[in-house]
């Protein structure tokens, strides 16, 4: 039976991803679907297309800028510290970052920020007055002073989906660890799966041959440059290129293998405290579908299809990424795409990922 299953699962993506390349969705793309059967997971994957355009195709360990993919990551993490004791969700911003003392978000508690009802905005282009180089303690700085004044607060408790919450939630975890970002996440949640080597935040890297097997995003106009290995996010990129909210690259079984973790959690595979953790991270909130670090199936429209159970957690990413979790069925769903090699303002994605969580789900249901 899983040999069947996975037949029809792999039969599902070559033919999905085949039909996303011919249609222009994007120029090629990596998929991977873990599944819990007969006491275990089983990966299987898929590559299509080209990574870009006349280009070399893409492989099975093609690494993608996963973009907003990086925030579960994150939220993760923070989970994990606040069970350690280091990273207080209960507490008041303004505690590991005085420089919101005085301010209305620095009243707000890290839970409100990490689930997205802290009322900060969703999107500022920091990186267009930037001043100085990109990358260093002043242009940090610079940002962090400005992120803090850009807060609703008719918003609060209400889901507004915020990049300036992640990147704020970013520096206090380094604040409160006395550690890099990129190695907080790495220690407590990619060296435990084992996927340092394929889920990492591209910047913090000192080697540079990741990139040969790296899909380009595309022309960026702020660094006038083709990005290949380079985060495309450009307010990330402002930020040195590790922030909360974007800056991670992986593949596409490295990212279903962090799926898989979490919904083995959920099913308390790995202790009574993780199963905690996810449990509350995946819990719905009032105000929106968003979670802490998660997001959840909308009742109409939902990126990920008609078919996913109402309990599925998952995120998405700008440049053509996402990553979906069934707990009920214990399945997990990765697609990676760089669509924004095509345009930024390339969205046929938008149809193509609900159609194809469909029929992954489908074929996993025999239908």
């Amino acid at each position: 039976m899983t040999d069947d299953v996975a037949t029809r699962i792999e039969r599902t993506l070559q033919e999905q991803l085949g039909a996303g390349c011919a249609a222009g969705v994007f120029p090629g793309a990596s998929a991977c679907v873990a599944m819990w059967q007969g006491g275990a997971w089983s990966y299987s994957d898929v590559a299509a297309g080209a990574l870009a355009e006349g280009s070399e195709p893409v492989a099975a360990n093609t690494i993608y800028d996963l973009a907003s993919l990086t925030k579960p990551w994150t939220a993760m993490a923070a989970l994990s510290l606040h069970q350690m004791g280091i990273f207080d969700l209960d507490a008041r911003v303004d505690e590991l970052i005085p420089e919101a003392a005085g301010l209305p978000v620095g009243a707000r508690n890290w839970e409100d920020v990490l689930s997205h009802r802290s009322g900060l905005e969703a999107w500022v282009p920091f990186y267009e007055s930037l001043p100085g180089e990109p990358g260093t303690n002043a242009a940090r700085t610079w940002i962090l002073t400005e992120l803090l004044s850009h807060w609703d607060a008719s918003k609060v408790g209400t889901s507004v989906y915020s990049d300036l919450g992640y990147i704020l939630a970013g520096v206090a975890m380094s604040r409160a660890t006395g550690q890099s970002l990129s190695a907080v996440v790495a220690e407590r949640v990619a060296s435990q799966l084992g996927v340092n080597d394929t889920v990492f935040f591209g910047a913090s890297r000192p080697e540079q041959d990741w990139k040969a097997r790296c899909a380009p995003t595309g022309w960026s106009p702020w660094r006038a440059r083709i990005l290949v290995g380079e985060v495309h996010d450009d307010n990330c990129a402002a930020l040195g290129g590790v922030a909360g909210h974007a800056g991670m690259f992986g593949s596409a079984t490295g990212v279903a293998t962090f799926g898989a973790a979490c919904v083995g959690a959920w099913h308390g595979r790995r202790g009574a405290s993780d199963e905690e953790l996810i449990r509350h991270a995946t819990a719905v909130r009032p105000g929106g579908t968003h979670r802490l670090g998660w997001d959840g199936k909308t009742e109409r429209g939902s990126a990920a299809g008609s078919l996913i159970d109402a309990d599925a957690f998952g995120h998405l990413g700008f440049t053509g990424t996402s990553l979906w979790c069934d707990p009920r069925r214990q399945l997990v769903v990765v697609l990676l795409t760089n669509r924004v090699a095509i345009s930024d303002d390339n969205a046929a994605i938008r149809a193509f990922r609900p159609a194809f969580h469909d029929a992954v789900i489908s074929a996993f249901d025999g239908r």
